[in-house]
């Protein structure tokens, strides 16, 4: 089963020298995913609102500063909206949240379900609009495994990595079996909607191919939409690690976490040139990286997260990273 480009959606939204945000989401879907929560102004509040799980890998203030700009959409849903990060995540956010004067309508049902990731532990805890957000009660619950989120099309994984604070590395997952494809959707005489949720359904529980939908003013059978509008996929891995040195500690988690990922997106703050700065703050050069890649057998490095001092010569890190692994880019400005 071939990988098919499933995903609608899938930005670096600052480019590889901004913050590192990664958005990714579904066509026809309101389930859109977001890896770190640093600057976010280009993303439109709409696309925000359609977010159902954020993945924060460390309270630094560049992968924490758009928290707010992340819940406002948000206030005015009826929803769950699943925050993930390192010890100290449902207090951080809890004070974000609470340091506002909020009015409380009785349409705001938003629910925080914020989770703070321990070694074998996940903690949670609830923000609840509609109650005012009280103090959320705290509860442990044993984590035996890597999947911290799963849903129908997909599972996210994650692992520590080596920081000056508590970090994570993540890995989205999908799921094999039918998916949308963007390509087909963006071509095709169909507008994306509901019917592309309903139309997954019915294929991913193998309804016959002459079941028929009506979908904007006309009659489609299964098979003719499954062909159109769909593909099939073994699933694809993307990986997303920042701020974390290469170390022996955090290595062995990293490989198995971006191990044959279709894509990896990696910290690459420093030059190998200063490879001892990188080591002081906990941080890889892009040599270290395209090494990562490499040995993690992915299929291509998006390197990001340059260090402000190579500004106009980030060309040299890319460089520096293809003579390790030769399949990288950059989103340069």
């Amino acid at each position: 089963m071939p990988a098919a480009r499933t995903f609608s959606d899938m930005r670096l939204v600052n480019g590889s020298a901004g913050d590192p945000v990664l958005f990714i989401d579904y066509p026809g879907k309101d389930d859109a995913l977001l890896f770190d929560a640093g600057e976010n102004g280009r993303l439109a509040p709409e696309r925000l609102g359609d977010l159902t799980a954020v993945f924060i890998t460390h309270h630094h203030i560049d992968h924490f500063i758009g928290l707010d700009r992340i819940v406002r959409p948000n206030l005015d849903r009826d929803k769950v909206l699943h925050v993930f990060g390192p010890d100290g995540t449902i207090r951080k956010g809890y004070n974000r949240i609470t340091s506002y004067e909020h009015s409380f309508l009785p349409f705001q049902k938003l629910v925080l379900q914020v989770h703070d990731f321990l070694p074998r532990l996940l903690r949670v805890g609830l923000l609840e609009c509609n109650r005012h957000f009280p103090e959320p009660e705290v509860i442990d619950k044993e984590w035996p495994g890597r999947v911290l989120f799963e849903n129908d099309d997909l599972q996210v994984e994650a692992c520590p990595a080596d920081h000056t604070v508590p970090c994570l590395a993540f890995a989205l997952v999908e799921k094999a079996g039918y998916h949308p494809d963007p390509d087909k959707l963006a071509a095709g005489a169909l507008r994306p909607g509901a019917w592309v949720e309903e139309a997954l359904v019915l294929l991913r529980s193998r309804a016959p191919a002459d079941t028929v939908l009506e979908i904007q003013g006309g009659r489609f059978t299964l098979g003719v939409l499954g062909e159109r509008y769909f593909a099939a996929s073994r699933g694809a891995r993307v990986a997303y690690v920042t701020d974390t040195l290469w170390s022996e500690a955090v290595r062995p988690g990293l490989l198995r976490l971006a191990h044959r990922a279709r894509r990896l997106y990696c910290d690459s703050y420093y030059s190998q040139a200063q490879a001892k700065q990188a080591a002081t703050h906990r941080h890889m050069t892009a040599a270290q990286a395209a090494e990562f890649a490499r040995l993690a057998r992915v299929d291509s490095l998006v390197l990001m997260h340059f260090a402000p001092r190579y500004a106009g010569r980030y060309d040299a890190l890319v460089e520096e990273a293809r003579a390790v692994f030769p399949n990288v880019s950059a989103d340069l400005p």
